[in-house]
């Protein structure tokens, strides 16, 4: 560990919850099995954060991007260890959920400090 992310991750973090909105993110995990009542149940786990939203661009020729896409940059810290988004996970903005498309995180040092993931509704 570096003192560059000592300083950098929570200075990210306090940036991104002062100027961000409120979201959650979702991640849906292996469905479970009750032999008891024969009951699947499924497993989510869902993280309240704070995220920059902005909006994509449909001008690129590779057409990896569609009208509505939008990029989520959340605060690597806000998530606690060991809770990286990852393609498949959803994030939920103002009620509506949006696909993790890809996730592209930028380290300080040896950590993660901030995660921007490309949605998609």
């Amino acid at each position: 560990m570096s003192g560059l992310d000592e300083t950098l991750g929570p200075a990210v973090a306090r940036l991104i919850e002062r100027a961000g909105t409120a979201l959650t993110l979702r991640r849906d995990g292996p469905p479970g099995y009750d032999p008891v009542t024969g009951q699947v149940t499924e497993t989510r786990t869902e993280t309240a954060v704070t995220g920059v939203v902005e909006d994509v661009e449909t001008g690129h020729s590779h057409g990896l991007v569609r009208r509505g896409d939008r990029m989520v940059t959340l605060a690597a810290e806000a998530l606690g260890d060991g809770a990286d988004p990852a393609p498949g996970d959803a994030v939920v903005l103002r009620g509506a959920s949006h696909r993790v498309v890809s996730v592209a995180s930028i380290w300080a040092g040896d950590r993660a400090v901030l995660h921007r993931l490309h949605v998609r509704r």
